[in-house]
């Protein structure tokens, strides 16, 4: 966690790898908060078979956009081993049972021979109970799809050399493929990826819906900080709900009593 940390400091989230500066502005995330992904696009998972996006949309669990490219020298491992820690520590949802994962290279040469390896890594590394098997895909793709899909999704990315400059953050869509937050860095707060999923799923995942809608009640989303800030105002909606509640519940005891 400390060396996170240290990372999210010497490592800006909107530029990597890039020799002219004049490229920056090709470079970061365009948000694009409840637009359609193009999840009709076909990739190819770690295991040789191809698919479509939409295979992995069941309509019921929100899934995470986790893009990267596997041969990355820096940033990406860091991102991803963020996306593996944030995971672990998010003992409140299950991966399989409340949300799915997508890493996706955005280099077309990369192979499934290069994602597979990957695959084993983070997969062997998650904790006790949990199994990323159809959970956690690492997929590749051609050029064509690929652009596709990050334009849809707002990821801006320039080729530099052998490497490339791109964003870092994960992207949170709805079980229908519609983009519902996004979370940037290299590291993630097990509140704000729980908040961001319960927001996706509408508060359909996990073991309590009627908990799942007071979090995001008295959540809500900073812009500016990009993570979930404690809502003031609906707390002191709902501590005067409550000392009305126990108000009235006291007066009517009292009543009932002098009514005797």
């Amino acid at each position: 966690m400390l060396a996170l940390n240290s990372l999210s400091t010497l490592f800006p989230a909107s530029s990597f790898a890039i020799s002219n500066v004049n490229d920056i502005k090709a470079v970061g995330f365009a948000e694009r908060l409840s637009s359609k992904a193009d999840i009709d696009t076909e990739f190819t998972n770690s295991d040789g078979k191809q698919l479509r996006l939409s295979e992995y949309f069941d309509g019921k669990l929100p899934v995470i956009i986790n893009l990267v490219y596997f041969n990355c020298p820096r940033v990406c491992t860091f991102g991803t081993d963020g996306v593996l820690e944030a995971i672990n520590e998010l003992e409140a949802l299950d991966l399989t049972n409340d949300y799915k994962v997508l890493t996706i290279s955005f280099n077309n040469k990369e192979t499934p021979e290069v994602s597979s390896k990957k695959s084993k890594r983070y997969l062997s590394s998650l904790r006790d109970g949990l199994s990323g098997k159809n959970s956690w895909e690492f997929l590749t793709g051609t050029e064509e799809n690929i652009i596709r899909l990050t334009n849809s999704l707002g990821f801006k990315f320039k080729k530099d050399g052998k490497e490339f400059a791109h964003p870092s953050g994960i992207i949170i869509l709805t079980p229908n493929g519609t983009i519902s937050r996004y979370l940037h860095g290299i590291q993630y707060s097990k509140k704000d990826l729980r908040l961001a999923l319960i927001e996706a799923s509408e508060g359909k995942i996990g073991k309590s819906s009627l908990f799942n809608s007071v979090l995001l009640f008295c959540y809500k989303f900073d812009p500016i900080g990009k993570r979930y800030a404690l809502h003031a105002l609906n707390v002191l909606k709902v501590g005067g709900f409550i000392t009305l509640a126990v108000l009235v519940g006291f007066l009517s005891i009292m009543w009932k009593r002098n009514k005797v």
